[in-house]
């Protein structure tokens, strides 16, 4: 369940269903074994918790009573769980297993495995802790009530079955007094191609400390004079501190590998309004995927055989020259940088930097070689400083980003005599200049652990 976007006192259902070729009519699954009911230690009486708390004080929110409506004991798993913003607006939860940041760690119950006996009921109590550095602001988290079960099985024609797991999501909403700044970045556009079509997605960020209400605007994507897409944002809810890429179809739109839109877009929120403006260029790996599922073919060279021959010929003499030149001179990081800035606010693309740097007194001669193996052609690798070197990644989302640095580190970890690499990965987005970004990396200490804010 979770807390609806207005967070009005209503209480749902969130009903999570895995199933394979299952029926848009299949049946509902069996009624949940228990009920859930939130008694808030103060205030009106609603579906989630809402209060006030001091940092560095203790903060009671009320109690949570876990009924159990069948004949048999029932064991109930109870766990606190991160708050999200769905993508289109609306506060929504993570469910148990994964882990949990920030906020979520101050909520504190007295059991988080509870047995209820038939037709029995017990009473969770819900207590908030937030530390003495926690500042001004509006925190969203929630608890997570399920059932200790393997979920519930309908079996269809064949070999076909519906397995389904009931939870429940209470919001927890801790408001720390003090100032509160309300703030919504929108933060650029992609476009990919699924399998139901083409999508945008519009990115933003609430970077201000309200959880804010009534967030709505809207999108248009344009090619030339055409208009795309044109759709409404929300109304909604935008939970603080979390990121949406909200979803903007063209489903019959079928473009050509490099053709660019224009994306405008506008938000309207309590205390301000974000705008956005920028090119998306329809990439090559969009367009190979589009391609696959029976759309214009994507370009993959397409150069005649007698040309390559040509071209080779010239080849064998510039390669050696080319060789001797690099290894003569290595390659400017800060030309490097500029360069792939500019060439990605030409083609609208993505750009994203990866620093792996070792710790003092060790060498970075292996390095290059191991990540080289997972880079493509046109990445660069080049040496920030005798402890580190830097990835050039072209046309790289900060997702793919993230994911390239996970296998860096994969293939670093299992090579031999290797030291320990601190990873770090740099999202290129506004107007940062390669001066400065050149400068945020050489300041990173080597032994960092995670982006720098």
């Amino acid at each position: 369940m979770r807390v609806p976007s207005s967070l009005t006192p209503k209480l749902l259902l969130a009903c999570i269903a895995c199933a394979m070729l299952a029926p848009a009519t299949a049946a509902a699954a069996s009624a949940p074994p228990m009920i859930v009911a939130v008694h808030p230690a103060a205030g009106p009486l609603r579906s989630y918790f809402d209060f006030s708390a001091r940092p560095g004080r203790e903060a009671v929110a009320g109690t949570l009573e876990l009924r159990n409506r069948t004949s048999k004991r029932v064991v109930v798993l109870v766990d606190p769980v991160d708050a999200v913003t769905a993508t289109t607006f609306g506060s929504a939860y993570k469910v148990r297993g994964i882990p949990i940041h920030g906020q979520t760690h101050w909520t504190q119950m007295a059991g988080r495995r509870v047995a209820l006996p038939p037709h029995g009921k017990r009473l969770i109590r819900v207590v908030v802790h937030p530390p003495s550095s926690a500042k001004p602001g509006d925190y969203l988290s929630g608890i997570g009530v399920q059932a200790a079960l393997a979920g519930t099985q309908r079996r269809l024609r064949g070999n076909v079955a519906i397995s389904s797991i009931q939870r429940y999501a209470v919001g927890v909403l801790v408001r720390v007094p003090g100032p509160r700044h309300p703030h919504v970045q929108l933060t650029g556009g992609t476009v990919d191609r699924e399998p139901s079509g083409l999508s945008f997605f519009l990115q933003g960020r609430n970077d201000g400390n309200v959880v804010l209400q009534n967030a709505h605007g809207r999108v248009q994507v344009t090619r030339g004079k055409r208009i795309v897409a044109d759709v409404p944002l929300g109304p909604g809810t935008f939970v603080s501190g979390t990121s949406i890429a909200y979803p903007v179809p063209a489903l019959t739109e079928q473009p050509r590998e490099g053709t660019i839109f224009r994306m405008r877009a506008v938000l309207y929120y309590p205390g301000g309004v974000a705008r956005l403006d920028v090119p998306i260029r329809f990439g090559h790996a969009a367009a190979v995927t589009q391609e696959h599922f029976g759309g214009p073919k994507a370009n993959h060279g397409g150069i005649p055989k007698w040309l390559l021959a040509l071209l080779a010929i010239g080849a064998v003499g510039a390669a050696g020259a080319l060789v001797r030149l690099r290894s003569r001179r290595p390659r400017s990081l800060l030309g490097t940088i500029e360069r792939a800035l500019h060439a990605a606010r030409e083609r609208a693309e993505p750009l994203s930097l990866i620093r792996l740097a070792v710790g003092h007194g060790h060498s970075t001669h292996r390095l290059p070689a191991i990540a080289r193996s997972r880079l493509r052609r046109d990445d660069v690798i080049c040496k920030l400083d005798e402890s580190a070197i830097v990835v050039v990644a072209h046309d790289t989302s900060p997702a793919a980003a993230d994911a390239l640095a996970a296998e860096i580190r994969r293939d670093l970890e299992r090579a031999e005599n290797v030291p320990d690499v601190a990873i770090d990965v740099y999202a290129v987005n506004g107007d940062r200049t390669a001066a400065d970004l050149l400068a945020h990396m050489s300041a990173a200490p080597d032994d960092l652990t995670g982006p720098p804010a």
